[in-house]
């Protein structure tokens, strides 16, 4: 069995197609783009073992992710789960990758919290023959072939159509003052705060007079997104104008600050409302988004159980597969326009939302 997984492993790398470094800082040529699917790869070879060394469940994204894999890898569906909770904690990863290498396991699933330190545990699993896929947050590792694919957002790129979709919302509003930002971040070094933080700073050296008043880590959590704007409102109180939140449970606890202190969250800069930007687009975030407490949501699609089982499925059956795959993804609002934003030259709509498509949302 060890054989064959090192066989497996040598055969996925020598298949994998183009690559790039651990960090994108946007899609580039080689690169591809892919869809999350419903449609579920069912094993029939005999039952797979994989090995998913979750984060946590630190937010409604989290949540709705990790229920999408282990919904997936189902005894039914030929496949054997094993999971290891890091709750938020980089170390317990790299302890749980080990550990699925000493019990042998077919596959190992990766959703790294940081991006560094991951080089001496996936070289550990490069050596006994086990693929790893890394999938949502990316790993800085020297050797590319340490994993056989990524599967993710292009977290650089939201945060770009998020600062657009600003830029854009003031022109049509004919604001032309100075405007004086807060920023909640994620996770420090985590894929999706270093690229959502890097749009923001590049917006604000080309938007002269865009200024960041502050900027704080809140963890993606809603309790610490409330602690941070808590201190933010005592330090700037009305100053503050837009709020950029890397995730929807930091805008949850955001917009529950500024209306304890008072203060509205809103889509009206001349009416004095504070403008929320937010990342995740999950039900909740939607639904704050369609009432105007938030101005803009940035999808981060969470649903990748069916995607996994596919590329899984693909390399056990001997097929070529992209080393990198960026997910599709949309933007929302509750106003009618903008109803697009360009960034560099391409052209991204902005869907507006509705029940129906609340109705529909799956997280």
């Amino acid at each position: 069995m060890k054989k064959e997984r090192i066989l497996l492993g040598a055969l996925a790398a020598a298949l994998i197609g183009a690559s790039l470094p651990a960090y994108a800082s946007g899609k580039t040529e080689g690169d591809s783009w892919t869809s999350l699917p419903n449609e579920v790869a069912v094993n029939d070879k005999g039952t797979l073992t994989v090995g998913y060394v979750m984060i946590g469940s630190e937010s409604d994204w989290r949540i709705a992710c990790n229920r999408s894999i282990q919904e997936t890898f189902t005894r039914e569906n030929g496949y054997s789960l094993l999971t290891s909770d890091a709750q938020q904690k980089a170390e317990k990863q790299i302890k749980a990758v080990r550990e699925f290498i000493n019990q042998e396991v077919d596959y190992i699933l990766l959703d790294p919290l940081v991006e560094n330190g991951w080089d001496a545990s996936l070289e550990e699993a490069r050596e006994a023959g086990i693929p790893v896929i890394v999938f949502d947050r990316e790993v800085a590792s020297k050797e590319e072939d340490d994993y056989v694919a990524w599967l993710g957002s292009d977290f650089y790129l939201e945060g770009q159509r998020a600062c657009a979709y600003l830029k854009e919302y003031l022109e049509r509003t004919g604001y032309e003052g100075e405007l004086n930002i807060v920023h909640i971040q994620g996770t420090l070094d985590s894929s999706a705060q270093i690229g959502r933080t890097r749009a923001l700073d590049d917006a604000l050296l080309e938007n002269k007079s865009w200024t960041l008043l502050d900027r704080k880590e809140g963890e993606f959590t809603t309790a610490k997104g409330k602690e941070v704007m808590v201190d933010m409102l005592e330090n700037y109180g009305d100053k503050i104008q837009v709020v950029y939140c890397e995730n929807d449970n930091e805008a949850y606890g955001a917009i529950s600050a500024i209306e304890e202190a008072g203060l509205k969250a809103g889509t009206s800069l001349k009416d004095g409302e504070i403008l929320v930007l937010s990342f995740d687009s999950t039900h909740g975030g939607l639904s704050m988004t369609k009432d105007g407490e938030i101005l803009v949501n940035t999808e981060c699609a969470p649903l990748y159980g069916p995607l996994l089982s596919q590329l899984i499925g693909r390399i056990e059956n001997g097929e070529e597969v992209s080393h990198i795959q960026y997910v599709r993804e949309e933007q929302f609002s509750s106003l009618a326009e903008p109803g697009e934003v360009t960034v560099g030259e391409e052209v991204y709509p902005v869907t507006l939302i509705t029940d129906e498509l609340l109705e529909a949302r799956s997280y």
